[in-house]
């Protein structure tokens, strides 16, 4: 790497000749060169420039970094001068200012002629620049987003870059005015030298130009194209922060009545749960749910989304469903649109009823809205901020930390009279801070203010958090962490479980078991995150998670299940029948697991009763999902008697038509029946049937013990090739799942068809690492098999 910025240096080299190094970047930057032209300009002094040339690049050549033949001369290495220019006209602004150490050949103490010296001051004053027009960028980034001080950092940052020319006279109110929002001390500097150079930059604020408000200004031609949307369409509307999308789809809402749906964080499906009645049932059925409904929709902020709403929304778009959608973004649309239209600056003709807008905004909507209402450009909000009471500030962050708006719960938060309330409100409307219900906008300038202040923060999301349900509640409670009180503590407990059960009930157990790991010292606490470890198939943390809760029926039925998927029978049936003492829910998972003991057994009879009490139980219960999967197993049980396999299992796949995790669940039991049989054929076709719809679904647990139970029937049937192949799909599935249990049966499966006695080991590790004790003991007896069998 050859370093210029700050001065000359060959990385790794200790090579110091200031005149080959200063040669080096002249190639690097400028390209291959003629060899007279490079000794006529490095060395026009010199009694014989081209020997002179030639001794540098001998030099050079020896450190592998320079090259010439009798014409011509070049270099090929890395040069941090040429990745700042790469950075910063790829617009990546903050690696390139990261990238600039000082100016360019700094420091040189050799004399040269005048005109190499000349390129060098051209190029030392061109990056420069460069760089200042890089930090003026990010702060108006920083501006845009009301980050007032991080945008004064930046613009006296850009006043002091090294090695830059003067300011030129146009830059001295755009920096002035990134100085004077944060009241940095430099802004007064900056207008002395201004004055001397007879600008004036002003302090004082605009007068309104449109007292009753401009709307929305120059989209007509947008609108009318947008209102164009066909039905069955799909649109994407591409523009960067403040440039009116969301403005844009709020005036279709009112001229339209189509949906709008601004993007939301925090639970999967948040985005698009206002327009679901349940988000219950797994991403199949949601998107048959959504696709059904025909709305059209207008879609607010895709960046900014639950990326599962996101994903259901990009599966949506391939069905092609009835009604249209809008989908406001930043980038490019991740699927296939029926038109694209990028947002740019408002023209100069549309804003001509406002003389003066275009020349003092360029256009920008964000800037035009607040030059119209008379509002310094400098950073709308914040001005609007500062101007506000205690009271309506307040009430405005209150507003802010609420996901749905809710003035109630706002002025009970900052404790307000319905008079304070109502001053309030009305200077929050007056600003343009607030809708009429509530709604915020700048919310996330205003949350990033409130973070800015930690009491302020903390406090008003406690008084707001204590009025909220629990669920609700839980982001804000996290937020109030350092003024939570003993009195808090059983809603706090309360907030978390309900989280939890709803990322459980969405079908995120893992997600959920993560977030009750912060929560406080609970048994239900740790019984719902045991619960979630054993959704997310990791029963040894469930286990050890339960390790000092009583032996209740309920905690002894989680248990029973626990030990059954570690391999400990015993343990396993003597906790079930402890639960059996219990509530409808113990009883109906201990009667499930004493099935799974019987079915191991080969009690078949005793496992098809156990199995048959336990999906009453989960009837009565209203746990379809549960029912469902204790009929799955009681299908096993059946066609174990004797019943016809086929018949037994498509009753089940009908009753899971609109599940199709337990569909796929359903197919790889059904494959496993038909193999015992011997009818290897439908066997192989059930488990690939499982496989497609597992993927479909992003179940890789189900994908991979489809993939596994496939290759070990061709493992069977001796067709090692198509066996390896699925072993490697099962053994890349289980791990990216973190399935322990399948991923150490896809391994010892695969040593066994490889005759590989290490991996055979690894695949031991694995179970016991997990817990799974059992299956560690079966695969050692395997393997013991296997190498006696082999002499």
């Amino acid at each position: 790497m050859l370093h210029t910025l700050g001065g000359l240096r060959l990385e790794g080299s200790g090579f110091s000749r200031e005149k080959p190094l200063l040669l080096l970047a002249y190639l690097a930057l400028e390209g291959p060169r003629p060899r007279r032209f490079l000794a006529e300009l490095f060395w026009p002094e010199a009694a014989d420039p081209m020997n002179s040339l030639a001794v540098a690049l001998a030099k050079l050549r020896k450190l592998g970094v320079a090259y010439n033949d009798e014409s011509r001369a070049w270099v090929d290495l890395d040069c941090d001068a040429l990745a700042l220019q790469d950075a910063l006209r790829a617009g990546r602004w903050e690696e390139g200012v990261r990238l600039y150490r000082g100016p360019f050949a700094e420091g040189l103490k050799e004399s040269l002629g005048a005109e190499l010296e000349e390129w060098l001051l051209e190029v030392r004053e061109r990056l420069a620049g460069e760089v200042r027009r890089a930090h003026l960028v990010l702060a108006e980034q920083a501006a845009a987003k009301a980050r007032f001080a991080e945008a004064a950092g930046w613009a006296e940052r850009a006043y002091r870059v090294a090695g830059a020319p003067p300011l030129e006279p146009e830059d001295l109110p755009r920096l002035h005015r990134f100085l004077l929002l944060a009241a940095h001390p430099l802004a007064e500097q900056l207008e002395r030298e201004a004055r001397e150079l007879g600008i004036r930059l002003s302090r004082t604020l605009l007068t309104p130009r449109s007292p009753t408000g401009p709307g929305l200004v120059g989209r007509e031609r947008e609108l009318r194209r947008l209102m164009a949307v066909g039905e069955g369409e799909w649109f994407w509307l591409k523009g960067g922060v403040g440039l009116g999308k969301t403005a844009l789809l709020r005036e279709l809402e009112a001229r339209t009545g189509w949906v709008y749906l601004p993007a939301r964080s925090g639970l999967p499906y948040a985005t698009l749960e206002p327009l679901l009645e349940s988000v219950q049932g797994g991403e199949e059925v949601l998107l048959r749910r959504l696709a059904a409904l025909g709305e059209s929709l207008l879609l607010d902020g895709w960046e900014e989304m639950d990326p599962e709403s996101r994903r259901l929304l990009v599966r949506l778009r391939g069905l092609r469903p009835r009604g249209r959608a809008i989908v406001a973004g930043q980038g490019e649309p991740p699927f296939a649109v029926d038109g694209l239209l990028e947002l740019e600056p408002l023209r100069e003709e549309a804003l001509q009823a406002f003389p003066g807008a275009f020349e003092a905004t360029g256009g920008l909507p964000a800037l035009v809205a607040a030059w119209l209402r008379g509002e310094p450009l400098e950073g709308a909000l914040e001005a609007r901020l500062l101007a506000l009471s205690e009271e309506a500030r307040q009430v405005y962050m209150a507003l802010a930390l609420l996901e749905s708006p809710d003035l109630l719960l706002a002025r009970e938060a900052v404790g307000l009279d319905a008079a304070q309330m109502a001053e309030a409100v009305d200077e929050l409307l007056s600003a343009g801070l607030v809708d009429l219900q509530g709604r915020v906008y700048g919310r996330e300038a205003a949350l990033r203010y409130v973070a800015e202040h930690p009491a302020l923060e903390a406090r008003l999301s406690l008084r707001l958090a204590r009025q909220l349900k629990p669920q609700q509640a839980l982001p804000l409670y996290r937020r109030a962490r350092a003024l939570l009180e003993e009195a808090d503590r059983p809603r706090v407990v309360q907030a978390y479980l309900a989280w939890a059960a709803e990322l459980i009930r969405r079908g995120f157990p893992k997600r959920a078991a993560e977030v009750l790991a912060e929560a406080p010292n609970h048994p239900e606490v740790a019984l719902l995150q045991a619960r979630a470890y054993e959704r997310a198939g990791l029963y040894k943390e469930a286990l050890q998670t339960m390790r000092l809760l009583p032996d209740a029926p309920e905690h002894q039925a989680l248990r029973a299940t626990l030990f059954h998927r570690l391999g400990r029978a015993e343990e396993a049936r003597q906790a079930a029948e402890q639960a059996l003492a219990g509530g409808m829910e113990a009883r109906a998972e201990a009667q499930n697991t004493l099935g799974l003991i019987f079915l191991a057994k080969g009690q078949f009879t005793e496992a098809a009763a156990a199995f048959r009490r336990a999906a009453a139980l989960w009837l009565g219960l209203g746990d379809e999902n549960r029912r469902l999967d204790a009929l799955n197993n009681a299908a096993i049980a059946r066609a174990r008697m004797g019943e016809e396999v086929a018949q037994v299992f498509q009753e089940l796949l009908e009753a899971a038509q609109d599940n199709p995790s337990l569909r796929a669940q359903a197919l790889i039991n059904l494959g496993k029946e038909l193999e015992r049989q011997q009818r290897f054929e439908a066997a192989l076709q059930s488990y690939r049937e499982a496989e497609q719809l597992a993927l479909e679904i992003g179940n890789l647990k189900k994908a991979a013990l489809a993939q596994n139970n496939a290759g070990a029937l061709w493992h069977i049937q001796n067709r090692p090739a198509e066996a390896r192949a699925y072993y490697l799909k099962a053994i890349e599935a289980a791990r990216e799942a973190g399935e322990a249990y399948v991923l150490a049966l896809a391994l010892s499966n695969l040593a066994e068809l490889m005759g590989d006695l290490e991996v055979w080991q690894e695949a031991i590790a694995v179970s016991e690492n997990a817990g799974y004790f059992d299956l560690a003991a079966q695969q050692r007896a395997q393997l013991q098999a296997f190498m006696e069998r082999s002499g």
